[in-house]
């Protein structure tokens, strides 16, 4: 595979849908265009199957054992953000993500919701830091 950059998905389905491109490692987001017969969906990167998509295989199942990547969400802001800051935009995203109208939208577009504090996230950022480093370096992959 060849990567080409892409500020976007809808840049990328200009060029997915009539076949200028092969292939897309997307979000869920994308799921609508593959219900709607415009793209083919083909496997989950996930540990398990999507439940906004079962009849997907996992690439686990498809025939890369161990194969795992997720996408997932933050919110960051400046290093000097007062704390009070913080823990009311963490308070008031962790809210609006209990919505049930929310939490059903983004279900059926795949995503799992999670709604973690700052803490959390600074665990998830270490722990893909570490994942994805050692990926980087035994790829020898560097910046152009």
């Amino acid at each position: 595979m060849t990567h080409v950059p892409y500020r976007g998905a809808a840049p990328v389905l200009n060029d997915l849908i009539p076949g200028r491109v092969d292939v897309y490692f997307a979000s869920g987001s994308l799921l609508e265009n593959a219900r709607a017969g415009q793209i083919r969906a083909l496997a989950v990167t996930g540990r398990t199957r999507e439940p906004a998509a079962p009849e997907l295989p996992t690439i686990s199942d498809s025939g890369v054992p161990g194969f795992e990547a997720y996408s997932w969400h933050g919110l960051f802001v400046p290093a000097k953000t007062s704390q009070h800051v913080v823990r009311k935009m963490s308070a008031d995203a962790i809210a609006t993500l209990a919505e049930p109208a929310v939490r059903g939208k983004l279900a059926l577009n795949g995503y799992s919701i999670v709604g973690a504090g700052p803490k959390e996230l600074a665990t998830l950022l270490a722990a893909e830091i570490d994942k994805w480093g050692s990926v980087i370096r035994q790829a020898g992959i560097r910046i152009e």
